[in-house]
């Protein structure tokens, strides 16, 4: 918002209206058109528009109301000139210059408390604003783009099909300028001879003029590429991180040939350093045009199948189109393709569109992502609060020190705005200089989130950097911190009773220490919240560790990942390579069982498939589909899963076999409740399928889900493109999948290995959620332990420094050390028991807010909620004792005469 429009220059008038009616009648009689006049002239300056010029002016309004206060005390005011101004400012930057240097130990303290808390703010607002914020990089108008889902019955985001994105891209011309669609998929790519597995991309040919990316080298795809034909057009397109990584940025790149899945690709260009891809998260390594789908996945029939809904669809808006007329077209168009395809759209309710700036991470994903983040921010934000108020301390305590320095100068005539107006130059040069340093810092944890990869394949890359955005954030956050830190102390340091002040050895149990006892109760009440929300994100990574994924000791699993289609094998080649695959693992003396599935369990591949169950009658939006895995025999074997009743998979189930079927016991407890379920038959996957065995109910998608319905394919029976090998090892893990790597490259040594991992690794991936949670906000957890005890330690210290007279009176007089100990001690716990109770309620609000983030763990957690402020309160008598302990220690004559 600029201060020069009209309604937010309005609002801000209001304000500071409003502001000076806190001021005493005759002051606003004689100056209060001046000072309005004044914001009038200021704000139509040409310096003060936008939105730094807004914080331009916010800044001279602070200095406005510092004044105020100071005219409406003084006597015979006085307007000073601009140039006086300027001349006060530089001489108040010379004397701070000077104090900095006069107190290295309070400048040092001061700015390392300040960098801890604006850097780990400036960090984390780095990578939220990376991931959800920030628009696409390297995209002309992403205003202008937008990602179309399509929705059905419970899913309000669902994929599109290749026919489907034709026909929206055929027949919406009138709304959207252009329209493309992409996915991700794993490919095998031999360079020199060496052959592995990436992620790379299967786009549309209209993909990079749709989000309107540059090229560094060559040219993107020729969108009437797509009208020859499947397989005519063996091109790609590489991701500019991947040619600098992979082909050394070979300036010559361009017309040279990759072999993918086994045939050969022309490298027809180079994608711009600035675009990464269509989402924030990854930097795609090559683009394959949608016409070679068949070849890049040839299990696959995505090109004519119109109801094979894996594509990602986004949008161009034309200029002066609105997201509502884009609706309404779809919706037009959704009507004639129900009238042309009854069968393929009858259940379709309409279609979703999320603006792109908005849907960097699937918007299923979205909301946890945003609420997690919203966790995160709010941790950070009490920990810069804490700082603050340990600086807010630290400066109380110099002007206390400096109490007589400045009764004498306003006594001597000293006008108080000047002297405020000192004290806050102060203030802000060290806030100012805590934010330089807190942007060292947060340097360093961005390169940590940059290098952070998560325990999955892919090209993931967090786009996060220290961008304009961050910088003003850090500016803003700085400022903020040294006006919240040193506007209190200021004022309290211009307090009216100057002959106090003057008079050696003054009493100091004044305003001044009671505001220092009230930060500190604020101080422990922040760090509570602060602890108690992290124990109790720390105790639901503990009980995620704890759940039952349903499988057996992780700790003995390992499982490594081929592709056999992507090497060009059919159906029976690639039965016949798993079977030998089965048979030479199982003779290795490293591994006790061994077996494939088509999807892991906790894995992020999982698929559903309806089903039809003879006698039940699905009721009216009860969904019909249910989670599936192909899996061959000897897997639940390996994997340790429970076998209920009947019995496991055998090779008698094959393409000549009935076909079978195993379910869990949710899926036998939901379609026959109380009777035996080996025997029922299943319509699904084109078949009446017999229940031959029945298996404990595990965990197939998140540790935190709740029992669901799950049922098993045998492998051979039906076939799935992609093998995972599962197999249980009573020695070390990384001996089992060496021998299972050599065990494949022996069968085919063109074949990829991908996914190679223990179980426990693999569960990673299921558990990152609880261990990022736990883990961030632990370590911010323990600097806000650390800042509490440096915070109460410090103002005890000088509390008892202060009244270092009266403890060595007391303890001349005969006073028991022990007692004078214990006095200081319970002065202390005073102020951190009334900070805890205050807390305890403050962190059961906040403990509501997180609930739904939590693994079985409920809100009002008695570990946490009394484990937390037990320590605390442990804590804080430990900082209270230290200074208590040396005072009672010494020499009372000594304080005497120092006094």
């Amino acid at each position: 918002m600029s201060p020069r429009d009209p309604a937010t220059g309005d609002f801000v008038r209001r304000a500071y209206r409003l502001l000076l009616a806190a001021y005493p009648r005759d002051f606003r009689r004689r100056y209060e058109a001046d000072l309005l006049q004044s914001f009038d002239d200021r704000r139509a300056e040409p310096r003060f528009e936008g939105t730094l010029g807004g914080l331009r002016l916010l800044l001279f309004l602070l200095r406005d109301v510092i004044s105020s206060r100071s005219l409406a005390r003084d006597p015979t005011p006085t307007a000073p000139s601009r140039d006086a101004i300027m001349n006060d400012v530089l001489r108040d930057l010379r004397y701070t210059a000077r104090m900095l240097v006069k107190t290295p130990v309070f400048t040092v303290a001061t700015i390392a408390t300040l960098a801890l808390g604006i850097g780990l703010n400036t960090a984390t607002f780095s990578a939220i604003n990376g991931v959800l914020l920030r628009p696409l990089a390297g995209t002309r108008a992403p205003e202008n783009l937008v990602q179309i889902y399509r929705t059905w019955p419970g899913m309000a985001y669902g994929s599109n099909s290749v026919p489907h994105y034709q026909d929206l891209r055929d027949r919406t011309g009138d709304a959207f300028e252009s329209m493309a669609t992409w996915y991700f998929t794993q490919m095998a790519l031999s360079v020199d001879g060496r052959s592995e597995r990436i992620m790379g991309m299967i786009v549309s040919a209209n993909l990079f003029q749709t989000y309107g990316a540059g090229m560094t080298l060559g040219r993107p795809f020729l969108p009437d590429q797509e009208s020859v034909g499947p397989g005519a057009h063996p091109v790609v397109v590489l991701g500019h991180g991947f040619w600098q990584t992979r082909f050394g940025g070979d300036p010559e790149i361009v017309g040279r040939s990759l072999i993918l899945n086994g045939r050969p690709f022309e490298v027809v260009g180079v994608a711009s350093a600035d675009f990464r891809g269509p989402v924030n998260f990854a930097d795609v390594p090559l683009y394959v045009p949608l016409m070679m789908q068949p070849v890049i996945e040839p299990a696959f029939d995505r090109l004519e199948a119109r109801g094979s809904s894996t594509m990602n669809v986004v949008g161009r808006l034309r200029d002066g189109v609105e997201v509502e007329r884009a609706a309404e077209t779809l919706e037009a168009t959704l009507l004639q393709l129900r009238e042309e395809y009854p069968s393929s759209y009858d259940d379709q309710l309409g279609h979703t569109l999320v603006p792109q700036n908005e849907a960097g991470i699937h918007p299923s994903f979205r909301n946890a992502q945003v609420g997690m983040s919203a966790v995160i921010m709010s941790v950070v934000a009490l920990l810069l609060l804490i700082a603050c108020l340990n600086v807010a301390n630290l400066f109380l305590a110099r002007a206390r020190e400096r109490r007589r320095e400045i009764g004498i100068r306003l006594s001597l005539g000293a006008g108080r705005r000047r002297i405020v107006q000192q004290l806050l130059t102060e203030s802000l040069v060290f806030g100012a200089l805590g934010g330089l340093a807190g942007l060292g810092l947060a340097a360093l944890a961005v390169q940590g989130l940059v290098a952070f990869r998560p325990p999955m394949d892919g090209p993931w890359h967090f786009a996060v950097d220290l961008d304009s955005t961050a910088l003003f954030f850090t500016l803003g956050v700085s400022l903020m911190a040294g006006v919240l830190f040193g506007l209190a102390p200021a004022l309290q340091a211009v307090r009216p009773d100057t002959a106090a002040a003057v008079k050696a050895g003054a009493d100091d149990r004044t305003a001044g220490s009671r505001m220092s006892r009230a930060l500190v109760v604020a101080q422990m009440a922040l760090s509570l919240i602060l602890l108690i929300s992290s124990g109790l994100f720390l105790r639901s990574l503990q009980s995620a560790t704890e759940i039952d994924p349903g499988f057996d000791d992780p700790r003995h699993l390992v499982m490594a990942s081929i592709d056999p289609a992507m090497q060009g094998y059919d159906r029976e080649e690639a039965l016949r390579l798993q079977t030998r695959l089965l048979d030479e693992l199982a003779a290795l003396p490293e591994i006790v069982s061994v077996g494939t599935t088509s999807s892991a369990q906790l894995g992020l591949n999982n698929s559903d498939r309806g089903v039809e169950i003879p006698g039940y009658e699905f009721a009216e939006g009860e969904a019909n589909s249910i989670h599936y895995a192909h899996v061959s025999e000897g897997y639940l074997e390996a994997m340790g899963i429970d076998v209920l009743e009947g019995r496991t998979f055998t090779r008698q189930d094959d393409a000549d076999g009935a076909p079978a079927l195993i379910v869990n016991r949710a899926f036998a407890d939901r379609f026959w409740p109380g009777v035996s379920a080996v025997g029922r038959v299943v319509q699904t996957a084109g078949a009446a399928r017999e229940v031959v065995g029945v298996v404990e109910t595990g965990k197939y998608q998140s540790l935190g889900e709740a029992p669901r319905a799950y049922m098993f394919l045998p492998q051979r029976q039906a076939y799935a493109a992609g093998i995972t090998v599962v197999a249980r090892t009573p020695t070390d893990p990384q001996v089992a999948l060496r021998r299972i790597r050599d065990i494949v490259r022996a069968v085919d040594p063109d074949m990829p290995v991908f996914d190679v991992r223990s179980m426990e690794d693999h569960m990673g991936v299921a558990l990152l959620p609880a261990r990022l949670g736990g883990s961030v906000l632990g370590i911010f957890g323990l600097l806000g332990l650390g800042l509490a005890a440096v915070g109460i330690y410090g103002v005890m210290a000088y509390s008892v420094a202060q009244r270092k007279r009266e403890l060595g009176i007391r303890v001349a007089l005969g006073a028991d050390r022990g007692r004078v100990v214990g006095m200081v001690v319970r002065e202390g716990l005073r102020l951190a028991v009334l900070g805890t109770v205050i807390g305890l309620v403050g962190a059961a609000l906040s403990a509501r807010l997180v609930s739904g983030m939590l693994y079985n763990v409920r809100s009002i957690d008695p570990v946490a909620f009394l484990g937390v402020p037990t320590l605390l309160v442990l804590v804080a008598a430990l900082a209270v004792y230290l200074p208590a302990r040396r005072a009672a220690a010494a020499d009372p004559m000594r304080a005497l005469k120092a006094e």
